[in-house]
């Protein structure tokens, strides 16, 4: 899967849940901004520089672009757990898609597992993904973890397994646990 992992967080004695990319992912963006423009300020500077100043230019506007683009890539999803309603913001690039509503309008909370004995070593990667009633909305995955591959495939999978149940009380929402048997990816690359 070619997306940012995200990790869900309460926030706020528990007043919220977010589902969003880790601390470090978003500091890596900031120090790429800032990166590129320091490349973009530097030949204006009195210094000795190597290579010449287009190309400090147009590497400092690169990095910021891409900056930019992963920034604007990142998905995110925060319930609020007291008013029991979830802004979600998913979609390539540039052109991401901002929805809201109600945590009812989630029908459950389901954990797949995904074999991908083919890895060095071989691994299991488990889902948590959100599925909301009557295909309202395109389905999330909000977590993910990869462990050894076992026998039997959710040999690994308590402690996973305890967080989805503990995110589903917390959303008022049914859990289900299908890591028993192999699923494909549940947001394949190719779609």
């Amino acid at each position: 899967m070619l997306e940012t992992p995200l990790f869900g967080r309460y926030q706020g004695e528990n007043k919220r849940l977010v589902f969003t990319a880790p601390a470090p992912y978003h500091a890596l963006i900031r120090l790429t901004a800032l990166t590129g423009a320091g490349m973009i300020v530097a030949p204006m500077l009195p210094v000795e520089l190597p290579f010449y100043p287009q190309w400090w230019l147009m590497i400092g506007t690169l990095l910021i672009g891409a900056a930019v683009l992963a920034a604007f890539s990142l998905q995110t999803i925060v319930f609020n757990l007291r008013e029991r309603v979830y802004h979600r913001r998913h979609g390539p690039g540039f052109f991401p898609t901002f929805t809201r509503g109600k945590i009812d309008a989630i029908d459950a909370l389901v954990v797949v597992a995904e074999a991908c004995p083919g890895s060095f070593p071989p691994v299991v990667t488990f889902h948590m993904v959100l599925h909301w009633k009557g295909n309202a909305e395109p389905i999330m995955v909000v977590q993910r973890e990869s462990r050894p591959l076992g026998q039997p495939l959710n040999a690994q999978a308590g402690p996973f397994l305890q967080l989805g149940a503990r995110y589903a009380q917390s959303l008022g929402i049914k859990f289900f646990d299908n890591s028993y048997y192999p699923s494909p990816c549940p947001v394949p690359i190719w779609r």
